[in-house]
């Protein structure tokens, strides 16, 4: 049982840790399954806006979301007026500098020249209008109320 709920305090942390953070989360689901396989944090700051993936696990990795997600990053930014550049963010490899550079990104060590962070975070229009995370707080209570009932219920079998 410890086990459990320390994953799923790992897991809401991590939920709760993203989606507080400015920006946008974009969701990429196997289309068979209709499970999770990656997601795309997207923040707009200044003349920039900035993508970073997350896959779910290695079979997510193998599906091309990536590709997905930087084409459909640069077409919103193309069609964002406020936007004049796109931050793919470090690569940690040199494979995956030459697979960026492939696609027309170039590689740029003095990235503040390049990339105008200055200025406001860039929301879309009704973006804070619910707080999710209020509902997953809610639930996290009712699982925490759920798991006290049952431990008070073993003591006194």
């Amino acid at each position: 049982t410890n086990a459990f709920v320390n994953a799923l305090a790992e897991a809401i942390s991590r939920y709760i840790g993203t989606t507080r953070m400015a920006g946008v989360i974009q969701e990429y689901r196997d289309v068979s399954t209709n499970k999770v396989i990656g997601f795309a944090h997207e923040v707009s700051k200044g003349r920039t806006t900035r993508g970073q993936w997350f896959y779910c696990d290695d079979y997510a990795a193998k599906h091309y979301v990536w590709f997905h997600s930087v084409l459909d990053l640069v077409r919103r930014a193309i069609e964002d007026d406020r936007i004049d550049v796109v931050d793919l963010g470090p690569s940690g490899s040199d494979a995956f500098t030459d697979l960026k550079a492939q696609y027309g990104f170039e590689a740029v060590v003095d990235w503040p020249a390049v990339a105008d962070y200055s200025g406001d975070f860039l929301y879309e229009e009704d973006q804070n209008e619910d707080e999710l995370g209020d509902d997953m707080i809610r639930m996290i209570e009712k699982l925490v109320e759920r798991q006290a009932a049952r431990d008070k219920r073993r003591k006194s079998d």
